[in-house]
């Protein structure tokens, strides 16, 4: 590293430092709790993105059993659902 980056670097951690701590974190206080509804949604929401980014990477939806599982192949979604099966 340059010096020119040390000392760059050295400065954005000096202007984190003296951020107020409004905007480094929330006062307890003013805190807004969820409702376990908000939760549920969240949840489903980072469920289904999460399922989208698989598809984008290559994975397949596969039904078996009634079950929805992403995987390459059939066979390995078989693996999968034989495996959530013995956990149950």
């Amino acid at each position: 590293m340059t010096k020119g980056m040390v000392h760059l670097m050295m400065a954005f951690g000096a202007m984190g430092s003296m951020m107020p701590d409004s905007l480094q974190r929330s006062h307890s206080g003013t805190e807004k709790k969820l409702t376990p509804e908000q939760l549920a949604r969240i949840k489903r929401m980072k469920l289904q993105k999460d399922a989208e980014r698989k598809k984008q990477q290559g994975l397949k939806e596969f039904e078996i059993n009634g079950i929805l599982v992403l995987a390459l192949n059939e066979a390995s979604a078989k693996k999968k659902v034989d495996k959530l099966s013995k956990n149950k």
